[in-house]
């Protein structure tokens, strides 16, 4: 956590270079909901007026830039993004820049921005920058992605804002996008951006651009984030990234299960199959520039404060914690434990102290007022009964502090603690590892926070068992000094090889490697606008085939409600009776419910996937009569034998000579057992196939049915000539393998 950190980036200096870039580097536009610059006010135009003879009128009066104070901001982000190769990168930043600026004013302050930082704004009106930004994105997206749904209210006006801010930022960027860019969107403040995006840059004009998204905060449980009314929106706006990027796995494998049982795509370990493109998924945890926090431990003012630190808690052993004062960072759950550790460990009392830092946080919610009443008097009630006139066992600082005062306290410390009941990663635990080259202190760190699974070394614990916890807090202050130093190494190479650096040139070289590698499963994305060219000038004959299931009609398990609108079988028909039009229907409905439903079409239909078709009634039908027609074979069961209508009188061709239905009385029992232990799962028989679907049950538990259910039948049927077609997710589909040929027809 960086407080009131000094102004390292972007600086006015890297901005000219940037401007030096050569023509061959690439552009990196970086989009964040804030810019990392603070904008604030240096004179108004009143005052300026106010003042007497001044340089300062006169600049202001010829550039309104100059009316403004900029200070560039710090942090991990801002740090992984300048780890990047200067030379290999020209980047440029957009974001909103955290106030209204006039509208007199935003030209001469654009060109300020990117001439000096490289930076574009994004402006709102200040309605729906409180909508999206505290409305939506911090009222309802950040409680329910930190598994706290009951602190959400969800509101339609603020989702309107979120969708409105998110189209203002894909209006602005839009107009500085080249061909060849990156793209780097950030955060749950933009998730509907990329698709916003991707549907304003033309494939044509912009082939090479990328587009990467990455959540710094956790991504839930699929059933957390189900609750979310607008949760397919929310997906898909980020599924039009090339690659999406998270902390930890646990992370991107919720997202991956989200995908799969709300938009019932295909998922695999690190990518999405969504709309004829493969979205990879990856993890990238962050990391921290160690380096600024040893380079500062050196300075003179910070050395000087940490002797007097020392000198202060001289005989006594320090505990620090550093959080924003906010519902997720567990500090309740922290005093408590410490609460117990001295109820417990009364030697200890008088001999160690905590000293919490709880950074201010959306001051004016109640939820966060709650919280600050429940600190104020856990704090109390323990400094009211273990201290004493001389001691006092927490030392709580309810406000910011500044960076060489962060640095300092960490020094000092025997031991932090970082106990978060759900943390994106929490670089806390970084930064204390950083300042620790020569105490070598303990890192208690609570198994929610995503650097948990990052930091081999520290002291894993659950803040909700405050008994744990407590027993952590003895542990650290008496592990055995090789122990914490061998720990220590650990920690320490990891934090300084896995830097802020480190993480921005990885995923950035990853997103530069994603390629939309070409799936022979996957039918090529047609423009309409090229199809329907071709349609009226072509004078050729011309064969269309429309799938129905999820392409005319939406998906649906009985046949009576998936049949077709009157709207569509009008608009088939118009098709159908243009000159030269030859229209087909593919299903894997049965040739029955197919008759009644485009009967009066007079188009070509095809049932069961293809078994049986009939063409459209403008072909000749004499064409087919010397094709042969075909009965079922004898059956020994008759009460069990399937029949299969002639050819003749309607017009049905079949792929088959002969059908011979006695193999499903092997297989139906099996399938039966199945759906009885799948709940969702059902079993569908056709004339020629029989099929067990499981479109409707767990995506996981019915993809493991399927797949044992698929071992067991191919060793039951390996004897028979029966082909067995799985059809992820949705069925597996068992039918008699078919010999036929082709002959041609001249139409």
């Amino acid at each position: 956590m960086h407080l009131k950190t000094p102004s390292v980036v972007p600086s006015a200096t890297d901005a000219q270079d940037a401007l030096k870039q050569s023509p061959t580097s690439k552009r990196l536009l970086m989009v964040s909901n804030r810019l990392p610059i603070t904008i604030s006010n240096k004179q108004t135009p009143n005052t300026a007026r106010n003042t007497d003879t001044s340089s300062n009128v006169t600049s202001a009066n010829a550039d309104p830039a100059l009316l403004y104070h900029y200070q560039g901001s710090s942090g991990g982000l801002v740090s992984g993004i300048n780890g990047l190769s200067g030379g290999d990168y020209d980047k440029l930043w957009f974001g909103w820049p955290g106030r209204d600026i006039p509208t007199e004013h935003r030209q001469a302050v654009d060109a300020y921005l990117m001439r000096t930082f490289r930076a574009g704004s994004v402006y709102m009106d200040a309605r729906t920058a409180d909508l999206h930004y505290n409305g939506f994105s911090n009222g309802i997206l950040w409680p329910l992605f930190h598994y706290l749904p009951g602190e959400i209210n969800y509101d339609e006006m603020c989702w309107e804002a979120y969708q409105q801010a998110n189209q203002l930022f894909a209006d602005t960027l839009v107009e500085h996008i080249k061909d060849g860019d990156l793209i780097w969107i950030h955060d749950y403040h933009l998730m509907l951006l990329p698709a916003l995006l991707r549907a304003k840059l033309d494939p044509a004009e912009y082939p090479n651009v990328k587009m990467g998204f990455f959540l710094h905060i956790p991504f839930p449980s699929s059933e957390i984030y189900r609750i979310l009314p607008v949760r397919r929106e929310i997906l898909t706006g980020v599924l039009a990234a090339d690659l999406i990027g998270f902390h930890t796995y646990d992370y991107a494998r919720h997202f991956l299960s989200s995908c799969a049982r709300i938009l019932g795509v295909h998922t695999m370990p690190n990518v999405v199959e969504f709309e004829g493109r493969q979205v990879h998924v990856g993890t990238f945890p962050i990391g921290i520039d160690p380096d600024k926090f040893s380079t500062a431990i050196a300075q003179t003012n910070v050395a000087a404060r940490i002797h007097a630190l020392k000198t202060r808690f001289e005989g006594l052993r320090v505990l620090v914690g550093v959080d924003r004062l906010d519902y997720i960072k567990g500090v309740p759950q922290k005093l408590r434990a410490f609460e117990l550790f001295l109820q417990e460990h009364p030697e200890w009392i008088e001999k160690v102290v905590l000293v919490q830092i709880a950074v201010p946080s959306r001051q004016d919610v109640e939820e966060y007022q709650q919280l600050r009443d429940v600190v104020n008097e856990l704090v109390g009630r323990i400094n009211g009964r273990y201290g004493t006139m001389t001691f006092m066992p927490i030392h709580f600082v309810h406000r910011s502090v500044n960076f060489e005062e962060l640095t300092a306290i960490y020094s000092v410390s025997d031991a932090c603690i970082v106990s978060s009941t759900r943390d994106g990663m929490n670089l806390v635990s970084y930064e204390y590892i950083a300042c620790q080259q020569e105490k070598h202190g303990v890192l208690i760190l609570s198994e929610f926070a995503g650097a948990s699974q990052s930091l081999n070394g520290s002291l894993i614990v659950n803040p909700w068992n405050i008994e744990e916890l407590s027993n952590a807090i003895h542990e650290s202050l008496t592990m055995p000094g090789k122990l914490k130093e061998e720990n220590f190494k650990k920690l320490s190479r990891y934090v300084n090889k896995y830097t802020a650096a480190h993480w921005g040139a990885t995923f950035v070289r990853e997103l530069l490697q994603t390629e939309q590698v070409s799936d022979s499963s996957q039918l090529p994305r047609l423009n309409p606008d090229d199809v329907l060219k071709a349609f009226q000038t072509s004078s050729k004959k011309k064969v269309v085939f429309l799938d129905y299931d999820g392409t005319l009609a939406a998906s649906n398990t009985l046949p009576e409600f998936a049949k077709p609108s009157t709207s569509l079988l009008a608009a088939l028909k118009r098709l159908s009776d243009q000159p030269n039009v030859y229209l087909y229907i593919l299903s894997g409905r049965s040739r029955e419910h197919m008759d009644s439903w485009f009967d009066d079409a007079a188009i070509g239909l095809c049932a069961e996937h293809g078994c049986f078709y009939r063409h459209p009634k403008k072909i000749s039908s004499s064409r087919f009569d010397n094709l042969q027609s075909y009965n079922a074979p004898p059956s020994p069961q008759p009460s069990k034998q399937l029949w299969v209508p002639k050819r003749a009188g309607n017009g049905w061709l079949a792929l088959v000579d002969a059908i011979d239905g006695s193999w499903r009385n092997t297989i139906r029992p099996l399938f039966e057992h199945y759906t009885e232990r799948t709940p969702g799962s059902w079993i569908e028989e056709k004339e020629v196939n029989i099929t067990w679907h499981y479109m409707n049950a767990d995506p996981d538990f019915g993809s493991w049915q399927a797949a044992e259910l698929q071992v067991n039948l191919e060793r039951m049927l390996s004897h028979l000539a029966v082909s067995v077609s799985i059809l992820v997710p949705v069925c597996i589909s068992f039918q008699r393998s078919l010999m036929f040929s082709f002959s041609d027809c001249s139409w």
